[in-house]
């Protein structure tokens, strides 16, 4: 086992709650815990982390919040304020990843740094075809088409353009671009930022704001994923048309990142909400 914190954020779906961790207790490098971060599921997720817990090679953590609606900024503040280690993977209930997938992030690991992936995103046919011996095995090449591979290979030339244009050229860049479920930091560099902002809430944009904040701390994007990915499973959107109910906050406070307030007002220390969190450990 290695001193990695996996920080799964949940709301229902425990089947894909299921498979997620699945996953992670295959990969070729194992973490010594996992945070299951939830944002109030009707499901019951007690039952099912104390029923499955000893089935995992790592601890689980289980870290509660009340349902107030989407609050995903703060479920993931939780899982950071719970991690005992200093380096943490953000992995979503809807991913699953190759064999190497978490070797990779721990690999290439540096302060100062945040580590970015790209992830094939499954169609519905797709997703229903996927076994537990799959995710086990951490191939799924029988599954995905030379597309999707190929997409994932642009995307990796192309965010290491973005980090030697931004360290070449173009300094105030914020490209690569962090995806709020597949990356890595180290705690003390979400600190920095204070971690989420917890005025993000319903669908859309906390990603994009603590990438933003990152590169203005100094902390840089990184993208080493060409071989290794995860997949994402395919569910109804969580938007309607795309619409992003956070955008107009967004825009404002994209102007005050840039003229360096880049950390969040409600954040790791100081929560936007004072409804009790509940820490389970199995």
């Amino acid at each position: 086992m290695r001193p990695v914190s996996v920080i799964i954020s949940v709301f229902n779906r425990l089947d894909y709650l299921e498979k997620a961790l699945l996953s992670v207790s295959y990969q070729s490098l194992i973490p010594d815990e996992v945070v299951i971060c939830d944002d109030g599921s009707e499901e019951p997720i007690v039952d099912f982390v104390k029923n499955r817990a000893s089935e995992f090679p790592f601890k689980l953590k289980l870290v509660r919040q009340s349902d107030k609606g989407f609050r995903l900024a703060r479920c993931k503040n939780n899982g950071i304020r719970a991690a005992r280690n200093d380096f943490l993977v953000f992995w979503d209930q809807d991913v699953v990843g190759t064999h190497d997938y978490l070797q990779t992030y721990f690999e290439n690991r540096r302060p100062g740094f945040f580590i970015v992936s790209y992830p094939v995103r499954l169609t519905p046919y797709q997703t229903g075809q996927i076994t537990a011996e799959d995710i086990k095995k951490g191939t799924f090449d029988h599954l995905i088409t030379k597309a999707q591979i190929e997409k994932i290979h642009r995307q990796f030339r192309k965010d290491r353009f973005y980090f030697y244009l931004r360290k070449l050229v173009l300094p105030k860049d914020t490209r690569p671009k962090l995806r709020g479920g597949v990356f890595a930091a180290f705690k003390d560099d979400l600190l920095k930022v204070n971690g989420f902002d917890e005025n993000y809430r319903g669908w859309g944009n906390e990603d994009d704001d603590l990438g933003r904040r990152l590169y203005a701390a100094g902390v840089v994007g990184f993208n080493p994923f060409y071989d290794q990915f995860p997949l994402h499973l395919y569910h109804a959107p969580h938007h309607v048309n795309g619409k992003r109910t956070n955008q107009e906050y967004y825009g404002k406070r994209k102007k005050e990142i840039a003229s360096g307030h880049y950390r969040a007002e409600f954040g790791i220390d100081r929560s936007r909400d004072d409804d009790p969190v509940e820490i389970l450990e199995f």
